[in-house]
């Protein structure tokens, strides 16, 4: 019995697939969940992007359709080319080769033949690359549709079937073919690293050209022009290009598989489990930590003395020590200050893109969003004391003064941003109603601190415990949920007037006051709250 079972050899990958899928069971309402999940994603994206698919049907011609401005379909282009960018950018940081944690602690481990081990990652990872690539590639036509000239003349009002299978093709071609070749670039850590910088400039590159763009008329004309003299050859060559390059990067992957380093794999594959179980539940913290333990590990760091407590507060002197690591931190990481400069272009950009004017509810919201991640920068500390706070007992530091000091720096990278963010919507020509050239920026000043206040108490938020399911009612929601809500409404209300001037096109003087006034009852009302809440 013993002899044909070893003259067998070992088993091969897809039969001990096979005899773990049949024993595995999966009750019906993980698959509703599941499906209902994905169901209202495409609704939601749709409801985005039907206005951009919307100009697929619109007249071609040089000049546009509707009298839609050369610098809407720039910014709809590198709106498109950004998003690529930084989802590569996403998967070299997620893997982008991973395994599942069952396989990565068990059949990547085993004399199993590595390439069958990794096949099915691999391919999922090529199929994910091939279906969000083909997204993009239409989108990107469908951004430069009011501008193309079509091949039946100036009166016709659809974009041919031909150029949009070309467009998905090579969309889905380049793709593939960069998250590949993140792949090929996975065991060898400076690799990844310049791709990383890659893709970030020429994220940055294609937002700063579109806000250029939008500031003056030549280079969208010029880039439009370049749109219309694009034909069925044109789309044919570039889909033919990415085509080879997608193939060339799937040999050079199955030819590595082999010889892949389960080490490496075994990191990306527990990161990346981590990363989409916490993005699952909304465990921002959790996200944080992730890219904070990312960066720091391995690094080493020279000490510094504390500093001196200041003369001017010796109430707030120990808490000011305290808060004084997150300014530390923050100082020895500059390509955060960057990543948060640069992103400051994104409402203007993703306004113009999506609805042709950058004073709607999507530039509304992509401030609320921006701002609420700069203020989160400085709040490492405050997650901290919030899982142990030890250390801010040991001190004997008062928790009131410890949160008032703690909340001094995501109020100021909150302002910092929005007064960027804003004085490039006015500089660009898409907030122009305002009683000041200045206003915009100050309204931005002045909504910092509301803000803070849904940073810091995102930070302070207990770690969520996916067993905690709340009361049992016909209609309810699992706590962790209800207090993810409660930091974006608290964040809505603080930065209210400002979000309210933008999404009208228009601010006053006295919007301003409104703003200072809500922004000090917002924050000093949570501060307050929070210190007797005992935490």
């Amino acid at each position: 019995m013993i002899a044909p079972a070893a003259a067998a050899g070992p088993p091969r990958v897809t039969a001990i697939r096979s005899f773990i899928r049949r024993r595995r069971r999966r009750p019906w309402y993980d698959w509703y969940s599941t499906g209902f999940a994905v169901v209202l994603a495409v609704i939601l994206l749709w409801d985005l992007l039907a206005q951009p698919f919307g100009r697929l049907n619109g007249a071609g011609s040089t000049g546009g359709i509707g009298g839609a401005a050369p610098a809407q379909a720039v910014a709809g282009a590198a709106l498109v080319i950004g998003a690529a960018a930084g989802l590569l950018v996403l998967a070299q940081a997620l893997g982008p080769l991973a395994l599942s944690p069952a396989d990565a602690a068990w059949l990547l481990l085993t004399p199993l033949d590595r390439r069958d081990v990794l096949r099915r990652p691999a391919a999922a990872t090529a199929g994910i690359a091939v279906a969000a690539g083909g997204v993009l590639g239409v989108l990107a036509l469908a951004m430069a549709g009011p501008f193309l000239r079509l091949p039946n003349g100036p009166g016709a009002h659809r974009v041919p079937a031909a150029w949009l299978l070309l467009s998905a093709i090579g969309g889905a071609g380049f793709f593939a073919a960069g998250m590949l070749t993140g792949v090929l670039a996975q065991p060898w850590p400076r690799w990844r690293v310049r791709l990383r910088v890659a893709g970030a400039a020429v994220g940055v590159a294609a937002t700063v050209g579109a806000v250029a763009g939008e500031r003056w008329t030549v280079v969208s004309r010029a880039i439009t022009d370049g749109f219309a003299r694009l034909d069925t050859g044109s789309f044919g060559l570039i889909a033919i290009v990415a085509v080879a390059a997608a193939g060339t990067a799937a040999l050079l992957v199955r030819r590595m598989l082999p010889h892949f380093p389960a080490g490496v794999v075994r990191a990306g594959s527990a990161r990346a489990g981590t990363v989409l179980l916490a993005a699952a539940f909304l465990n921002v913290p959790l996200l944080t930590w992730i890219a904070e333990d990312s960066h720091w590990r391995g690094r080493r760091l020279h000490s510094r003395p504390w500093p001196r407590r200041p003369a001017f507060a010796p109430r707030l002197g120990p808490a000011f020590v305290l808060a004084w690591a997150d300014w530390r931190r923050l100082g020895r990481r500059p390509a955060v200050l960057a990543a948060l400069a640069v992103s400051a272009l994104a409402p203007a950009l993703t306004g113009a893109a999506f609805t042709g004017r950058a004073h709607g509810w999507v530039t509304a919201a992509v401030l609320l969003a921006g701002a609420m991640a700069a203020g989160t920068q400085g709040t490492a500390a405050t997650r901290r004391d919030t899982n142990d706070p030890a250390l801010r007992r040991l001190l004997g530091v008062d928790s009131e003064a410890a949160l008032a000091a703690r909340a001094v720096l995501p109020a100021l990278l909150g302002a910092a941003w929005l007064a960027f963010a804003l004085a490039l919507l006015a500089l660009t020509g898409e907030l122009p109603g305002a009683q000041w050239p200045v206003l915009w920026p100050v309204l931005g000043l002045a909504a910092g601190p509301g803000v803070a206040a849904a940073a810091v108490r995102i930070a302070r938020t207990a770690p969520i415990n996916p067993a905690d399911q709340g009361p049992d009612a016909p209609v309810t929601a699992p706590p962790w949920l209800l207090t993810r809500a409660g930091s974006l409404l608290l964040g809505v209300a603080g930065a209210w007037p400002t979000l309210r001037a933008v999404y009208a096109g228009h601010a006053e003087a006295s919007t301003f006051g409104a703003q200072v006034i809500v922004a000090a009852v917002v924050l000093g009302g949570y501060l307050m709250l929070a210190a007797r809440s005992g935490s």
